[in-house]
């Protein structure tokens, strides 16, 4: 059996997307503050993190959402008029947006790795949930595009996470067959499952993130549990040397 392609997840598994994301919603937070925002830090960052989990974390409006909640909730705040509202999210979204640019950079581990897999001559792959050009803009930052050789949107397709078609469509352009790949991720539903369903070799790697099993303390089970666990890309030429040796 000989490895001839490697695809890989985007959010968390290349990059600290969850991290990220928070530092940024923070920084947003702050710019309110600065402009006249009558909240404590700490409070505001307690009522977003409540809004980010109601929400959800692709919701385009959570700073917005902040504004309607402390209107009605924090007694202690003047009432935030129109002009004031837009004053307010639009410095939160610019801070936002310019940390998210100024922070965002791969692991440690990202380049190296990515490098040693052109060496032994195989293929890479990014597949991914999300607005392709959004999710492209974070592979340019990232320096990553010329060390990948096909890039796989969900949204460029129209197939999302879990669906295992995702992972077909991938292998198809390769034309490999399952066995003959791996499939790195952080999210044993989303990444893992669907890329076992195409005979890919699953790799479930700890960043620390929202579906790390170690730190949510969720159990693995036998039709999720993936067949290498890793806490760094290095450790891969290890396994990639384990598949071809069966």
């Amino acid at each position: 059996m000989v490895i001839k392609v490697i695809a890989f997840d985007l959010d968390d598994t290349l990059y600290n997307a969850t991290e990220l994301a928070r530092e940024s919603r923070i920084s947003g937070l702050k710019a309110m503050i600065k402009k006249g925002l009558k909240m404590d830090l700490n409070s505001a960052i307690s009522t977003l993190d409540e809004i980010v989990k109601e929400y959800g974390t692709n919701n385009s409006r959570h700073y917005d959402i902040f504004i309607l909640r402390i209107n009605r909730f924090e007694p202690q705040i003047d009432f935030i008029r129109t002009n004031q509202k837009n004053k307010y999210v639009s410095a939160a979204v610019m801070a936002y947006h310019e940390q998210k640019i100024i922070s965002i950079k791969p692991f440690d581990d990202v380049i190296p790795c990515l490098k040693q897999i052109r060496d032994l001559g195989i293929e890479t792959a990014i597949i991914s949930d999300g607005i392709p050009i959004k999710q492209y803009e974070k592979i340019l930052r990232l320096g990553i595009d010329e060390l990948i050789d096909l890039i796989v949107i969900s949204d460029e397709i129209g197939i999302r996470k879990p669906n295992p078609k995702l992972f077909d469509y991938c292998l198809k352009k390769f034309g490999v067959k399952g066995y003959e790949s791996i499939y790195v991720g952080d999210n044993p539903e989303k990444d893992l499952v669907p890329a076992r369903m195409n005979g890919m070799n699953s790799v479930y790697i700890h960043r620390g993130g929202k579906y790390n099993n170690i730190t949510t303390g969720e159990k693995i089970f036998n039709g999720t549990k993936p067949e290498f666990e890793l806490n760094s890309l290095l450790e891969l030429k290890e396994i990639i040397n384990k598949i071809n040796s069966k």
